[in-house]
């Protein structure tokens, strides 16, 4: 549930939150936490494009309603910008700070980027981010308060009890089985769903 949450807060609760006929793209969107920020954006209304760089991913971010776009692709900002059209993408929620560069090209007139993950030392074209007036944020999942855990968390049960929202399981390990789900988690970009540890 914590990937859930997080993802929750991030599109709800950031500044420049997501609204109704945004664009958004997703980095890292074939994995746990992107899934599940493509169901969030496409019942909020927007138009949501998926990032990934395996068919795999690419594959569950279009049964997600999702345009699905490779990183690896050497046209990838062109394919970006064709498919939010002309107004460009409003919102990118980012999980690795090396995209950011690439972020402030992408998006549109007042465009914002909600970073997750991965820190790192980027040099971002800022003549950029004041012609758009961009917005870039930086958000952690301890930043959560009990009373907004709780708030997102009756939302999440209740979408799940209603089936608007489904996550997808890439697999299950037994307790045996831990150290080879960690190592599965870490390896980069390998994993699309969610990996479940039964403790039963």
């Amino acid at each position: 549930m914590g990937d859930e949450i997080f993802s929750n807060k991030n599109l709800f609760h950031a500044s420049g939150a997501v609204k109704f006929g945004d664009t958004v793209l997703i980095n890292g969107a074939s994995g746990g936490v992107g899934l599940f920020a493509i169901e969030i954006a496409n019942a909020l209304g927007c138009k949501v494009i998926g990032v990934a760089g395996h068919e795999t991913g690419l594959s569950l971010i279009s049964q997600k309603g999702a345009i699905a776009i490779s990183y690896k692709d050497p046209d990838f900002v062109k394919k970006v910008k064709v498919a939010a059209g002309p107004k460009g993408v409003d919102f990118i929620l980012e999980t690795t700070a090396k995209n950011v560069p690439k972020d402030v090209e992408i998006l549109g007139k007042f465009g914002r980027v909600c970073l997750i993950g991965a820190p790192s030392h980027e040099t971002v074209d800022f003549d950029m981010v004041l012609m758009k007036e961009l917005t870039i944020k930086g958000t952690q999942a301890t930043s959560v308060t009990p009373e907004q855990y709780r708030i997102m968390k009756a939302g999440l049960d209740k979408a799940l009890e209603e089936g608007s929202i489904n996550p997808i399981v890439e697999k299950v390990y037994t307790i045996d089985q831990i150290a080879q789900a960690h190592n599965d988690l870490m390896a980069p970009r390998s994993t699309a769903g969610k990996l479940i540890l039964d403790l039963s």
